[in-house]
């Protein structure tokens, strides 16, 4: 349950080493990867994993690519996640999940700002538990929806998802 965590409460509380942005220009899309575009972004995955959407509520929706062999919630993955009508809360909505993420969770996070083409505002992050890590950016979009992207997995599954490949193709459609 130790990867499920942090990918699960990201997703729950939508989420969520860089400089200036990462986030502009050709995408470097690595071999065996294809591009994912919709939900007014586009993004990276390992071909062949399969797509999968499902309600949390409250007007949220979680897009989760696997790969459809894997092991179980526990496998690597990757998640967007949208929830409309954020806006202002945006940051709270950051500190209410670092805090949930370090208190229950026993995450180490790590967070900067960066800058991301056609978003308001953006926030990358680190998220290390015992065993699992994952990489996220969150971001407020112009009409005030917050969209959070996060890869990763077990610490033994590192060649199976290229999670720093993925954040970086995040883009955001014009």
């Amino acid at each position: 349950m130790r990867l499920r965590l942090p990918l699960a409460v990201l997703a729950a509380l939508l989420l969520g080493g860089c400089g200036g942005s990462d986030f502009e220009g050709d995408v470097d899309v690595p071999d065996g990867y294809e591009t994912y575009s919709g939900n007014g972004v586009s993004f990276v995955h390992p071909e062949g994993w399969r797509a999968t959407t499902e309600s949390l509520g409250h007007e949220i929706t979680e897009l989760r690519f696997q790969d459809p062999d894997a092991g179980g919630p526990e496998a690597s993955a990757i998640s967007l996640t949208v929830q409309p009508g954020v806006g202002e809360r945006f940051d709270t909505q950051l500190e209410d999940e670092r805090s949930v993420l370090e208190g229950a969770g026993g995450a180490k996070v790590s967070r900067e700002d960066v800058d991301v083409p056609g978003a308001t505002k953006a926030v990358r992050s680190t998220i290390e538990s015992e065993g699992a890590r994952s990489e996220a950016v969150d971001l407020l979009d112009s009409d005030g929806r917050h969209l959070a992207l996060a890869a990763g997995g077990p610490d033994g599954e590192r060649d199976v998802l290229d999670a720093d490949a993925v954040i970086a193709s995040l883009r955001v459609a014009e």
